[in-house]
Formats: C-alpha cells, sequence, structure tokens
C-alpha cells in the first residue's frame, strides 16, 4: 500500500508543475496536494482526471467528495486545482 501511495504522490506532483497550476497561488497548489494526499489518496490510487469525460469526472468528484467529508473550501479548492490540470491535459469535454 505504501508503494502505491508512493506512485501516487508522483503522478500528483506532477500536476503541482508551475505551468499545470497557473490559476493557482502556490500556496494553494500545496494545500490542493495536502487534501488529496490526506483525504484521497489514503483509501486509492490516483486517477488521472484527464481520463474521464466531465460529466463522469464531475460525478465522481461529488461521490468522493462526499465520502472524504471535504468541507467546501477543500472541495473547491481541490476541484479548481484538478480542473485546471483536465483542461490543460486536454480531457474530453473540460471545463
Amino acid at each position: 500500500m505504501r508503494r502505491t501511495l508512493v506512485i501516487a504522490g508522483v503522478a500528483f506532483a506532477g500536476l503541482l508543475q508551475p505551468a499545470g497550476a497557473a490559476e493557482l497561488s502556490p500556496a494553494d497548489a500545496v494545500a490542493a496536494r495536502k487534501i488529496y494526499e490526506v483525504k484521497c489518496a489514503k483509501c486509492h490510487k490516483f486517477y488521472e482526471p484527464s481520463a474521464y469525460a466531465q460529466p463522469e469526472w464531475d460525478e465522481w468528484m461529488v461521490k468522493m467528495s462526499k465520502k472524504s467529508r471535504l468541507k467546501p473550501d477543500q472541495r473547491r479548492l481541490l476541484l479548481e486545482f484538478l480542473d485546471d490540470s483536465r483542461r490543460k491535459a486536454g480531457a474530453p469535454g473540460a471545463k
């Protein structure tokens, strides 16, 4: 399990490059990564956001936000960060 989390963390870290987080401040990018590590990666591997069409991604984010008990500000920050990553990766139907 630890190995999976390390790999997931490395994959997620790639999203934290300055070009991938241009709309977020450096502090917000760090906060988004921490939210991901604490709320998401503790239960499952990193899923590539750009591999999902927008409606499917939105559905999963609603389910997982509830399941992980994200506070509204945590959810907003994580969604903003991941949506930005999806747009830059050319995800199908990305907002």
